[in-house]
């Protein structure tokens, strides 16, 4: 647990800031609650899944072309800046129960940030002074990438920094080939199959940063929860057009609740994780390393479905 700097004093120009007026409910919230065991018919299970799969495809970032997707697979060290001191380690112990719930270890106290969260006054220009003052940053970051993280709803900005690996998780090897001679990055693990490259992309640091002016009204568990899908998976949030009563809208999946709604400024987000955000999750971190993108639709699906669902027999 640390409240202190990313590394090499990244975001030492972050403006500490005491939420008040901000709702400290939190500390005293419950997350929202799966249905367990809800008995319903095929016809009804087809179009619930049908909307879990739009929704899972709304918040998922795609994978570079030909990469899994990514995820956690070190541990994290979890910072935060720009929040008093109490309400941080409220945040914090919320972030690393859901990592340990995931099976993504966490370091003890003293280790070095690699999972920041972040509260700065105006957070999109906050985000393009870092660009320029700590570039290696951004380093792993194609344009379009990065123009993927100024395009949110303004109330959020994510990234995360990620290191294509051999599945076994070694590091590529750096090897001189070519005349004139140049430096390319080899992969020695042996490939065991014809049909999928033995690859995996870790998630190495992340960055989640709040709007000051969007925080008040939001309690930290949901704040905690909401940057937990963030700094741990490849999403992006939900828009205020994506949202009607009952969970998202139409167009991303009518009546599944999710945190990333959060800053939709529609509706009433849930109090923390839903059972679709902990199905999305659950899903990614049992996925073999080699996953590519499209593989989260089926394994949130059934995830979701095994936790919420019995289907009830119907006669011929």
């Amino acid at each position: 647990m640390v409240i202190a700097g990313w590394g090499q004093g990244a975001v030492a120009g972050i403006v500490a800031v005491l939420l008040a007026g901000g709702d400290a409910r939190a500390q005293e919230g419950t997350a929202s609650s799966p249905p367990s065991g809800e008995i319903v018919v095929e016809a009804q299970l087809e179009e619930v899944e049908r909307k879990v799969e739009t929704l899972t495809r709304r918040i998922t970032r795609r994978p570079r072309t030909d990469k899994p997707i990514s995820r956690r697979y070190s541990a994290i060290c979890v910072g935060v800046h720009g929040m008093t001191e109490s309400f941080a380690h409220v945040l914090i112990d919320r972030v690393e129960d859901n990592a340990r719930e995931l099976g993504i270890p966490v370091l003890g106290p003293g280790c070095q940030v690699n999972t920041l969260i972040a509260f700065a006054s105006d957070s999109r220009a906050e985000i393009e002074r870092l660009r320029k003052a700590e570039p290696w940053l951004f380093d792993t970051l194609l344009d379009y990438e990065y123009d993927r993280i100024m395009r949110g709803n303004g109330a959020v900005q994510a990234w995360q920094a990620t290191e294509v690996k051999g599945a076994d998780g070694k590091e590529f090897a750096t090897m001189v080939v070519g005349n004139p001679p140049r430096e390319v990055q080899m992969n020695k693990q042996p490939f065991a199959s014809n049909i999928s490259q033995q690859l995996r992309v870790d998630i190495e640091g992340s960055i989640v940063v709040f709007d000051n002016a969007h925080v008040p009204g939001k309690s930290l568990q949901q704040l905690a929860d909401y940057a937990t899908m963030r700094l741990f998976a490849p999403t992006d949030d939900v828009s205020k057009g994506d949202v009607s009563e009952g969970g998202v809208s139409e167009g991303g999946g009518a009546g599944v609740p999710t945190i990333l709604s959060l800053f939709a400024e529609a509706g009433d987000a849930p109090d923390g994780l839903t059972s679709f955000d902990r199905a999305y999750l659950g899903a990614l971190y049992k996925l073999p390393p080699t996953a590519r993108g499209a593989a989260i639709h089926d394994a949130t699906w059934s995830a979701y479905r095994s936790a919420n669902y019995e289907v009830a027999e119907t006669a011929d």
